[in-house]
């Protein structure tokens, strides 16, 4: 139903006409003051609950009749307000229903059903005056669509869990779990309600998050890669031409969308491989690198659901490199340079590399069916291991599906092993997806693929970063880099001053105050629980002279008589040193 309100200084209307065989009698003109007119008109489907319908406008009309402050209702049917008019019948048996609802509460004209009417309002002009309004009835399972009903004792019950977070852990052998400094620090809670494997990330875990992401989409930049945006989600067609559906489907999230099946987007490299696949390709088109930082699901076992570490939802830095056969090598190298870059300016340190290779009794069904091309790709990878001389272990049946791979590994404070980056040497992609390239000859040629990631999960790396720096978060990634602290209250307008010169110096720095009338030790012990890089206290000795007194978290003793120049320089080449 559709509703029109219309608040007016008055409302004349007289029938002229039938309309419909069947329109009612009427009583001639009539004039009704001050009052709130409802020109409504029942449409398609609302017989279905029509009392439902009735009931839901009366509700309306009471609700705005009381903001307007009248006591004096029009019910004016009005099919012209719908394209799709309902039964005539009981179009009419709905001007009678919504006539009786409303009479215990107001004085009610309506106008008769089945007539041309001649009228003449007068609108008021105060916003509540034009007000309009539509009526659905209810979804029911019989419209396909089932309604739950939620008990008021079933709401109290979720609004009891949602108002928790149970973020208890084991306590690790040495130091705090990255779970234990999440609460701690307020980086990321996890909720029941919510749902297992899905951290909400705080105002400072996102700063963390968005910082590496930043970080490492300038650096793909600057070595060539072409960022790209690729959808979440895809029909099954594009999972079964990539295996995944055949190999994998029991650790992807599937849904019925229509007729068809979908399913969340376990990787990227489908995506990718449709954007290479949009234009006709060259030799001199080679290598192609396209990156993006997405979002992706994978069904995890419940038990192995864990923190940042193990996950349903996460958000991984991973490119795919399309190349010549020839330039494999290289490419790889060019990977590998990047992630020991990354890992350096991340303070990683204590991972190793494991050359995961595929097991040949379980061809077909973990692997694809290709002995030769198993062989020739692990030799290939193994070669390129060992000229650049890196340190690296062997370990049967942890390849892909589709190729051999290289695992960088660490240990988390349970001495538990898991991976943190990984690079692939596809063997079925190009084939599947008839990826090709023109050589110098004009002859259609099959490319190689590189999957790699360079900042791995940025959840899990998040995780290990916390675990290893134990929350003292290098100044780039901190999620306050600077706080600063008055000395007293007679201090706090200097550390205005200098809070709005550090801030136009360096425009991007995570800066906060506390002018507080507590105790400067109490203060400091703030600064301290939260791993903040730089305090900077300014009392009147500080303000006197216009320096300042720091506190750097890395070092014992507070220096004294700082200049402000000189540490506003210090932090910005931190920051951008990305020491």
């Amino acid at each position: 139903m559709k509703l029109l309100l219309l608040h007016a200084s008055h409302l004349e209307f007289e029938p002229h006409k039938k309309a419909v065989d069947s329109a009612e009698d009427h009583e001639g003109k009539k004039r009704t003051e001050e009052c709130l007119v409802v020109f409504n008109a029942l449409e398609k489907g609302d017989e279905k609950d029509l009392e439902y319908v009735v009931g839901r406008a009366a509700e309306e009309i009471e609700d705005v009749a009381d903001q307007v402050n009248t006591d004096r209702v029009v019910v004016y049917p009005w099919v012209h307000l719908t394209s799709e008019p309902g039964n005539l019948e009981e179009a009419c048996d709905s001007q009678k229903m919504m006539e009786k609802k409303l009479e215990d509460v107001f004085e009610v004209t309506r106008a008769p059903f089945g007539w041309y009417k001649e009228f003449e309002i007068h609108v008021k002009g105060h916003p509540l005056s034009e007000l309009s309004r539509e009526i659905r009835p209810e979804e029911t399972e019989e419209d396909g669509k089932e309604v739950i009903e939620l008990s008021e004792e079933e709401h109290r019950r979720l609004v009891k869990k949602f108002s928790k977070i149970n973020m208890s852990v084991k306590e690790p052998p040495e130091g705090k779990s990255h779970i234990q400094l999440g609460r701690y620090l307020d980086i990321f809670i996890n909720n029941e309600v919510v749902g297992p494997g899905l951290p909400l990330l705080t105002p400072k875990g996102a700063t963390i998050k968005r910082e590496i992401s930043r970080f490492i989409e300038d650096e793909e930049i600057k070595r060539g890669y072409k960022r790209v945006s690729t959808p979440e989600m895809a029909k099954s067609d594009l999972y079964k031409l990539s295996g995944h559906w055949q190999h994998y489907k029991d650790d992807m999230f599937t849904l019925e969308v229509g007729d068809e099946d979908y399913a969340l987007r376990p990787m990227t490299c489908p995506f990718h491989f449709a954007l290479y696949k949009r234009e006709p390709r060259s030799y001199k088109d080679l290598p192609k690198r396209y990156a993006e930082v997405g979002t992706l699901f994978r069904k995890e076992k419940s038990g192995e659901l864990r923190g940042l570490t193990r996950v349903s939802q996460f958000d991984l830095a991973d490119a795919h490199i399309i190349c010549k056969p020839e330039n494999l090598e290289e490419e790889f190298k060019g990977v590998l340079d990047l992630v020991e870059h990354v890992m350096d300016k991340l303070g990683i340190e204590d991972i190793w590399y494991r050359f995961s290779k595929w097991d040949p009794e379980k061809k077909g069904d973990k692997y694809i069916d290709d002995p030769e091309a198993w062989k020739s790709s692990q030799k290939a990878m193994r070669n390129i291991l060992e000229k650049s001389e890196l340190d690296f272990v062997e370990e049967d049946d942890e390849a892909a599906f589709y190729g051999p791979k290289l695992d960088l590994q660490y240990e988390d404070v349970y001495n538990k092993e898991d991976t943190l980056i990984t690079v692939q040497i596809d063997l079925a992609s190009a084939k599947r997806f008839k990826l090709s390239y023109k050589d110098e000859n004009d002859e259609e040629q099959e490319p190689l693929i590189i999957h790699r990631s360079s900042v791995g999960c940025l959840e899990r790396t998040i995780a290990h970063i916390l675990e290893k720096t134990q929350g003292n978060l290098p100044t780039w990634l901190a999620p306050t880099q600077v706080k600063v602290i008055s000395h007293t209250d007679r201090n706090i307008e200097a550390c205005k001053e200098f809070t709005e010169k550090i801030k136009d110096e360096i425009p991007k720095l995570r800066v906060e105050t506390d002018f507080e009338s507590s105790t400067l030790g109490n203060k400091i012990k703030k600064v301290e629980k939260m791993r903040i890089p730089y305090a900077v206290v300014i009392g009147d000795k500080e303000e006197e002279k216009g320096k300042l007194a720091v506190r750097r978290r890395w070092e014992e003793d507070v220096e004294y008589d700082v200049d402000i120049e000189e540490f506003i320089e210090e932090v910005k080449e931190k920051i951008k040193k990305k020491n």
